[in-house]
């Protein structure tokens, strides 16, 4: 099965995010079809299945962006399951990323008279962590790291 992607480069000096306009095929095998195919209804569980898995962090160092230790990045797209909202949102953005983001941080609002930019700033304050979660920082392998420091 191909899974397409799309992704965000996270400048950490400026803490903001740069679309990669580019799409990047990875092939999966049989076993990691079922686990896509279980956890795609679910689009924080397959991200974080991604995000924490060996053949996708080496895919993305040897195919992706090969020599790009040091650099973080986020997944912007999973086929068509989009992420950008966790990066661009704003309070002024659509009603569909409000109620998304009031379900997935659990804020309630129920007051008629609070006003919509009150939610957003709330739902900012919450992003600004998850976003953090998100990024993938592209490091040297441990074993890498560790053998160098042996022969320093």
């Amino acid at each position: 099965m191909q899974v397409n992607f799309e992704f965000v480069i996270y400048d950490e000096t400026l803490d903001k995010f740069e679309l990669d306009e580019n799409i990047y095929t990875l092939e999966l095998n049989d076993e990691q079809t079922q686990t896509y195919n279980l956890l795609k209804s679910t689009d924080l569980h397959l991200y974080n299945w991604f995000q924490e898995s060996e053949f996708f962090i080496n895919w993305i160092k040897e195919e992706v962006y090969p020599d790009s230790i040091g650099k973080k990045i986020a997944i912007s797209v999973i086929d068509e399951m989009l992420f950008l909202r966790f990066y661009f949102f704003k309070v002024t953005s659509g009603d569909a990323h409000y109620e998304y983001f009031k379900e997935l941080f659990n804020i309630h609002h129920e007051i008629d008279w609070q006003e919509r930019t009150e939610v957003g700033e709330e739902i900012l304050r919450h992003l600004m962590v998850k976003r953090q979660e998100l990024i993938i920082d592209l490091k040297e392998d441990e074993e890498v790291s560790e053998s160098n420091s042996e022969v320093d």
